[in-house]
């Protein structure tokens, strides 16, 4: 195997090296070749110029047109295909080929002339033809110096068929042309050799110090990006030694904030910020027993807010922090630092003001009850709370931490029962009607399950026609020991306790199947709803209940509200009465006038009736039916039907009917009825739109109720 000369590396040492020299000898003949395509064209056409063969015009022309349209093809290639090739990475190897194949093709071109041409030619004109041959052989090693094979393909189709052509011939001094011939084909197959090798060693060279200085920019450049690396991972290093190191401090800074939270979380209220229950507790028990200061007269003042509970179901429980966080706010600023404030629970704040007695300790409760009643705003939306406060002394109205907050307690529960936003000293009196109280709501409780609760239904007659249209639903409790519990007493019992849902639940169940036996299938029953019911958002799922198991027609259904439970959130109280008269349920306002209706408000209710409150038609006949008219008119153009409610005797039911009242009620036509009576009263009294009324038999149905 031959080893490489020390001017020639080893080929296959680096093919990337190779790759791009292979490049370099495509590009360096194609550079060349284009001037010696248009020599080409011109040595051809001189050539036949020079020679003189008059019979051989034809195959001249044939054979120059041949040169013309080959050295076209390789001037496409040259000067349009190639350029395009070259503006990315090419395949140098497939390129020399290229290119080699058309310079071949015009070298056999102009080789064969000698053949098709010499027999024709003197011996002068072959002198000329073999000058044209040596001087294009000769231009070969120059231009294909790139590529020694082609040099040696070029020069053997140029010179050795006229060379082949004389020694066959064999005519006078053709011996001297091939002998010529030989001998430039041999010197100039030398001279390609050493040219070609010394432009290889070149373009070699050339590459060979371009990729060593590409490498060696590349390996500074690896090198810095190394040093860079290294400094930047130092410098990552110090800063998360730094980090940690404040990390830990940070660490060590929280767990001592975090200590402090915790101590602070187990004496104060999370939300306001105020002590907590047993944190208050144990101040309280210290200042009674005298641990805190001397011990002495305390005053305990016992805070809740009234209506907190619908704040948050209607506004949500953001709303609701936002006005416990600064009512805590008021309460503090009011309080001072002369005594302690809490939050106990919920709504329900707990003052402890030390040697104060009883009238001073009322004075504080007014001036908190001012400064919570302002409104609150959050954001858009303003708040209106009220607060209803109980006030015992310590050791007058208990001995220990736990009896004065009873008391307390009872007074703030005695507030309430007066009319809320008030303030209230305990008095033991008041600890019976707590007691009272709380008997009620654990009545109420067992109520249902033990049967004790019934309803009983009163008369709604047509004013015009005599008729029942349909009957009130009133809820009776009869207590197992206390007998019969009027409404009046028990119904905001259940309100406050939160049992009002369960039992309007069960009020509307049990009217409409009472309804469902009636005889006329036209006449509705009307339930009372409370605004507490509205509030906790199940009505519409109750109603629809109550309709799917008794099976009573949804027109027949008549729910009936009170003003006040729009005042409450119309916005949402709306839209469910929108709903409930979409299934066909009517929708009565109640006690209507005793409000604060205006005329822009009712417009916007969603209702069907207006019964005027019995108070209207019982001072009717002192004060005159001015506000009956005036209510009529309001009805009449907003489209409403109207009930009077409390029609006790003929001449109050002649003046309504004759004012335009569309419904009466009252003891006039019937007391309320019990349920099983209903069907009977009905066909008594004959109050069905085609049978004339009997007022004589419904008294006694009546008096059962």
């Amino acid at each position: 195997m031959r080893k490489p000369k020390r001017s020639e590396p080893d080929e296959t040492a680096d093919p990337e090296l190779e790759e791009l020299i292979e490049r370099d000898r495509a590009e360096l003949l194609y550079s060349l070749g284009g001037g010696s395509v248009f020599v080409t064209v011109a040595v051809s056409f001189l050539l036949i110029l020079l020679v003189q063969a008059p019979g051989e015009w034809s195959a001249l022309l044939a054979w120059f047109a041949a040169i013309v349209l080959v050295s076209a093809i390789r001037s496409v290639d040259i000067f349009i295909l190639f350029p395009r090739v070259r503006r990315k990475p090419f395949d140098g190897r497939k390129m020399i080929r290229r290119f080699g194949l058309g310079t071949s093709t015009l070298a056999l071109l102009l080789g064969s002339f000698p053949i098709f041409f010499f027999p024709h030619l003197a011996v002068v004109e072959r002198a000329y033809a073999f000058m044209v041959c040596f001087g294009m052989a000769g231009g070969s090693v120059t231009v294909l110096s790139a590529s020694f094979p082609l040099i040696v393909t070029y020069c053997t189709a140029v010179l050795l068929p006229g060379v082949a052509e004389t020694l066959i011939a064999y005519q006078p001094g053709g011996q001297k042309f091939a002998v010529i011939g030989i001998v430039g084909y041999i010197s100039s197959f030398f001279f390609a050799r050493t040219t070609s090798r010394t432009v290889l060693r070149g373009l070699r060279l050339m590459r060979t110090n371009q990729v060593l200085t590409l490498r060696s920019e590349q390996e500074r450049v690896h090198l810095e990006a190394m040093k860079s690396d290294l400094a930047d991972a130092n410098e990552s290093l110090e800063r998360r030694v730094c980090e940690r190191t404040a990390q830990l401090a940070h660490e060590v800074a929280e767990r001592e904030r975090y200590a402090a939270a915790l101590r602070r979380l187990a004496s104060t209220d999370p939300l306001t910020g105020l002590y907590n229950r047993p944190t208050f507790t144990a101040r309280l028990a210290g200042r009674a027993e005298g641990s805190v200061g001397a011990p002495g007269r305390v005053a305990l003042l016992f805070i809740d807010l009234d209506s907190f509970k619908q704040i948050n179901d209607l506004r949500g429980h953001e709303m609701g922090d936002q006005v416990l966080r600064q009512t805590a706010e008021r309460v503090a600023r009011v309080i001072g630092a002369t005594g302690d404030v809490a939050r106990w629970g919920g709504d329900e704040f707990l003052v402890a003001l030390p040697d104060c007695g009883g009238e001073e300790a009322l004075r504080h409760a007014e001036r908190l009850i001012e400064a919570i009643k302002t409104p609150i705003t959050v954001g858009a939306d303003v708040c209106r709370v009220e607060a209803s406060v109980g006030v015992a002394l310590y050791p007058d109205n208990g001995d220990t931490a736990d009896s004065v907050i009873r008391a307390a307690d009872v007074a703030m529960y005695a507030a309430k029962r007066e009319g809320k936003s008030r303030a209230k000293r305990f008095d033991p009196v008041l600890a019976d009607d707590m007691a009272d109280r709380y008997d009620l709501e654990q009545g109420l409780r067992d109520a249902i399950k033990g049967d004790q609760f019934r309803l009983v239904f009163q008369p709604i007659i047509d004013a015009r026609t005599g008729a029942c249209t349909a009957f009130e639903a009133l809820l009776r409790w009869n207590h197992p020991v206390r007998g019969a519990v009027s409404p009046a007493t028990f119904i905001p019992v259940a309100e406050q306790s939160g049992q009002i849902e369960r039992i309007g639940r069960w009020v509307l169940e049990e009217a409409c199947r009472a309804a469902t036996g009636w005889p006329d299938p036209s006449i509705a029953v009307t339930v009372n709803i409370s605004v507490s019911h509205v509030l906790v958002g199940s009505l519409l799922d109750d109603v629809e209940h109550a309709l799917a198991v008794s099976g009573l027609p949804p027109s027949r259904l008549k729910i009936e509200i009170t003003e006040t439970m729009f005042l409450h959130d119309a916005d949402r109280s709306a839209p469910l009465f929108d709903r409930l008269r979409q299934m066909g349920v009517g929708i009565l306002l109640d006690d209507f006038g005793t409000g604060f209706s205006s005329l822009s408000f009712l417009g916007n209710l969603p209702i069907d009736v207006i019964k005027i409150d019995q108070s209207f038609v019982r001072d009717a006949g002192r004060n005159g039916y001015a506000t009956i008219e005036a209510i009529l008119s309001i009805a009449r153009a907003l489209g409403l039907q109207v009930t009077a409610e409390g029609v006790e005797t003929p001449e109050q039911n002649r003046n309504l009917v004759e004012r335009g009242v569309g419904s009466v009620q009252g003891y006039l036509f019937s007391r309320p009825i019990p349920a099983a009576g209903v069907t009977d009263w009905l066909q008594m009294t004959g109050r069905v739109p085609d049978r004339p009324f009997d007022p004589a038999a419904a008294p006694a149905l009546a008096a059962s109720a």
